[in-house]
């Protein structure tokens, strides 16, 4: 029930409407009740015991259903709106719930976890979660409610009649309760193998590239296909068990039912035609809603297992609003000093092994070493994505935990070494940290940046779409956006990681000749292998290799 208690705060947001559904479904559930005993006084009245049905007023009982099966038909339209409106508000609030959780999430979280398995418990168990109004709570309010309507007045036409309907009734349940077990053990299993086929097909579209230059499209369907039919073994075995549920409650409520036709028909009840009539109507539509519970059951063990899984990986809610608290919001100047900092991504092995140096206010500093001994991640624990193991990390004599993750993070500009470009404009890109310049300022940074060459050149210029992850373009035009990007936020420090790998020697050589003429009093972090065209004006430090 953990689970429920997480997604209580979310319904509760829409308690107003879902008063109003349910008040409007229980009046439908009530008029439901009216058709068999109508159907009791017409047959009363046909067979000749019309003695009751006399005192009634026809034609005024007859215009006063008319209204109710009326008013109920606009409820019930009103009801199905508002269950299926509430339901599709609270997959989107729980995505959107889901969605921050992970963006807040520390990096070394997504090492284990796959990009395609996320998805699809943002797709798959979250869109289960829709029909938490329509197809849970909507249906055990209205059978629960017609069920009880049903017994009342099953017992005004026959008290020991409707004591056996009520055994025989109960007598379902541990069936229904065994069965739905196994449903929800391989509904499980059947939605793990889903995210896992979905990670595959994600993690081979994003390098389809690689795929194609190494002819991998048929192993990777085969890895994919293999998953899928795993996938299908284990929904196979959910949909027999659901059928044997659903079978052994019909052979229950058929034997319910033969029992009442001989319970009417063989002489040993005094009731009349009509209240016979109405007795088994509501002997049949009471097992058919008890039948509808038990496929209610169902889907909150559905919902139950896809709202544990959402839980798992969001995991405390207010975990992460510690990511949104502010420490110390001072001015940043771009003093860094690294002292004695250690750290490994595992407990078996280091990248960096006792790493200490100082970079002062508005200097520019050059780190090299041979490829895995730990330059980026130098980067990675200047941006707070990681905590060393040991030692400390200080900007401006602050230790880096004690600042504010946004003030710190708005004011490093960070190129990678594999610029990371979203699907919109080029324009959206480089201004995508929401400052706004004007066109002169722009265009200056576009210059600088040697972005403004090949946009010029492009028939729509800064409005021109580019494809996910930047496709459509070069790497090398890639990397001048991404610089771009960076200098737009007009940072106080820029960590520029290979940002010049991708570019020929004559762009190189400009575009440091332009950054050193822009930063040459900020603070700037080189990481590079090619440092002939870098102006030698910066401190050098030779990382080791520690493996």
């Amino acid at each position: 029930m953990d689970q429920f208690k997480f997604l209580k705060k979310f319904a509760l947001k829409k308690r107003k409407k879902l008063v109003i559904a349910l008040t409007c479904l229980g009046f439908v559930s009530v008029s439901n009740l009216v058709y068999p005993w109508l159907f009791k006084i017409l047959i009363d009245h046909l067979v000749g015991d019309s003695s009751k049905a006399d005192e009634l007023n026809i034609p005024f009982l007859t215009i006063l259903l008319t209204i109710v099966m009326i008013l109920s038909t606009i409820f019930g339209y009103y009801t199905n709106i508002l269950m299926q409106e509430l339901g599709y508000r609270l997959r989107n609030d729980v995505r959107n719930e889901f969605f921050k959780s992970l963006l807040y999430k520390p990096l070394s979280f997504f090492k284990n976890e796959q990009v395609g398995g996320l998805t699809s418990r943002a797709t798959e168990d979250i869109g289960k979660l829709q029909g938490l109004f329509t197809g849970l709570v909507a249906p055990v309010f209205q059978n629960v409610l017609f069920i009880a309507g049903c017994l009342l007045l099953m017992l005004q036409l026959n008290q020991p009649a409707t004591g056996i309907v009520t055994v025989i009734i109960l007598s379902a349940i541990p069936v229904i309760y065994y069965f739905s077990k196994k449903v929800k053990m391989y509904s499980a299993k059947s939605q793990r193998e889903h995210a896992s086929a979905n990670a595959i097909m994600d993690e081979t579209l994003t390098g389809i590239r690689d795929v194609k230059a190494f002819v991998l499209e048929a192993l990777r369907l085969k890895k994919y296909s293999s998953r899928s039919g795993a996938a299908l073994q284990e929904e196979m075995h959910s949909a027999r068990y659901q059928a044997k549920s659903t079978q052994s409650v019909f052979i229950i409520i058929s034997l319910l039912l033969l029992l009442i036709f001989y319970f009417g028909v063989s002489g040993i009840s005094t009731w009349s035609p009509g209240s016979a009539a109405a007795f088994y109507f509501y002997a049949y539509s009471l097992t058919m809603a008890f039948l509808t519970l038990g496929r209610a059951y169902g889907q909150y063990n559905s919902i139950s297992g896809a709202t544990q899984r959402i839980v798992e990986l969001i995991g405390d809610v207010d975990s992460y609003n510690g990511f949104l608290v502010q420490k110390n919001s001072v001015k940043i100047e771009g003093k860094i000093e690294f002292r004695n900092v250690s750290f490994g991504y595992s407990d078996e092995k280091l990248v960096l092994k006792n790493i200490s140096f100082t970079v002062n206010n508005g200097e520019w500093f050059l780190i090299t070493g041979p490829s895995g001994s730990g330059k980026s991640t130098i980067a990675n624990l200047l941006l707070g994505f990681y905590e060393p193991d040991t030692g400390s990390v200080l900007l401006d004599n602050i230790g880096l935990n004690e600042i504010d993750l946004d003030l710190l993070r708005s004011n490093i500009g960070y190129v990678g070494q594999e610029a990371v470009l979203f699907e919109g404009t080029i324009r959206e890109n480089i201004l995508i940290s929401g400052k706004q310049h004007g066109n002169t300022k722009l265009d200056e940074i576009l210059k600088i940046s040697l972005a403004d060459s090949f946009i010029n050149e492009l028939p729509q210029g800064l409005n021109t779409n580019i494809a996910e992850r930047g496709v459509t373009l070069s790497a090398g035009q890639r990397s001048r956006i991404a610089i771009a990007r960076a200098l737009v936020i007009d940072p106080a420090i820029l960590i520029l990681d290979e940002a010049n790998s991708m570019l020929d020697e004559e762009l190189e050589t400009e575009l440091w000749k332009n950054l050193y003429e822009h930063r040459k009093n900020r603070t700037t972090i080189i990481f590079s292998h090619h440092t002939d065209a870098i102006p030698k004006v910066y401190k050098h430090l030779q990382i080791p290799f520690n493996h």
